[in-house]
């Protein structure tokens, strides 16, 4: 089945020849930043590897196409933390080199998936370099990472690299995936951070209410209309990392207009945030990119510590912006 985005069509191609031609490589890292698809792909590369079927896609009714679909492939191992936001440890890689010692149940490939790859701790990547300079005949290992910068140079060095969210903005307002007029479509994936995953939900009625609301509360904590407690409290409801991620596209986006710079996807209809124009003759550069940094600290924080209470940090963030006028 056909799961692929249309932006990775041209390297689904090529993976496929080179399949055929008994040429993949033993390692291959599918990096990019999330929401543009590349576990899907990697999903749907599994299991045409171990279909065994003969179209470029997996036929879905075959005895490999069955037990992947019951999740109990023998010949395929994923790899990934215990728990989310936790690190993929030494002994989680260590089952996977005592699962590459076997031989392959069907006489197909031997397939490993490790996502996120770029969670390792340092000696869990000591042990899957020591796997990736000596491969396993058969055996193909996909790693999947947002941030693949954070995997040492040695284990990227020894896998083929694929950036999965290199898309243009034609292709992303081409997709059908997302509804709407072409500047709806614009304003979706401007919000999502130019992800068009994340645009599907940012294009929700409710919540791009809620975003769309964000520059007029701005506006209205800097010229003293609202306190910052009133404006956490509005907004106390809706996920803290989503509102901090909205401010930061917004102080963004004033930088630009202050440097007369056009805006994401202004091409295609997009334009600025009511009254984010007169905000942004209004402040002061510095104080936008202190704004921005003090942002960035808060939402390293509430990644970092899940224990602190979100309104307490929500609150600093209003602080935070009431400052930008002294």
């Amino acid at each position: 089945m056909n799961r692929i985005m249309p932006w990775h069509q041209s390297l689904w191609g090529r993976l496929q020849e080179g399949r055929r031609r008994g040429q993949l490589t033993h390692a291959m890292l599918l990096r990019g930043r999330a929401g543009f698809g590349k576990r899907q792909f990697a999903d749907a590369f599994v299991a045409r590897l171990l279909c065994e079927g003969q179209e470029d896609f997996a036929c879905g009714h075959c005895r490999g196409c069955a037990l992947m679909a019951a999740g109990s492939h023998p010949d395929l191992c994923q790899v990934f933390p215990e728990e989310p936001g936790k690190a993929i440890r030494v002994d989680e890689i260590r089952g996977l080199i005592q699962y590459f010692a076997l031989r392959s149940h069907y006489g197909g490939f031997k397939v490993a998936l490790i996502s996120p790859a770029d969670v390792m701790n340092r000696a869990a990547a000591n042990a899957l370099l020591k796997l990736l300079e000596e491969p396993p005949a058969g055996g193909i290992i996909i790693l999947l990472a947002d941030r693949a910068e954070r995997l040492p140079a040695t284990i990227r060095s020894r896998c083929q690299q694929f950036p999965m969210d290199r898309v243009s903005g034609e292709e992303l307002l081409a997709w059908d995936g997302l509804g709407g007029e072409v500047a709806q479509r614009a304003e979706a994936i401007a919000r999502a951070g130019g992800s068009p995953l994340a645009a599907q939900s940012y294009a929700d009625p409710t919540l791009a209410t809620v975003i769309a609301s964000l520059s007029q509360t701005m506006a209205a904590v800097l010229d003293g209309r609202t306190s910052p407690l009133a404006a956490a409290t509005q907004y106390a409801k809706s996920e803290l990392l989503l509102v901090i991620d909205q401010l930061l596209r917004l102080a963004h986006e004033l930088l630009l207009l202050q440097q007369k710079a056009p805006l994401p996807l202004e091409k295609a209809g997009r334009r600025p945030a009511a009254g984010l124009q007169s905000l942004a003759d209004q402040l002061d550069s510095v104080r936008i990119a202190t704004f921005i940094q003090q942002l960035l600290a808060t939402k390293q924080l509430r990644l970092s510590s899940p224990s602190l209470r979100e309104v307490d940090l929500g609150e600093s963030v209003w602080f935070d912006l009431k400052a930008m006028v002294g």
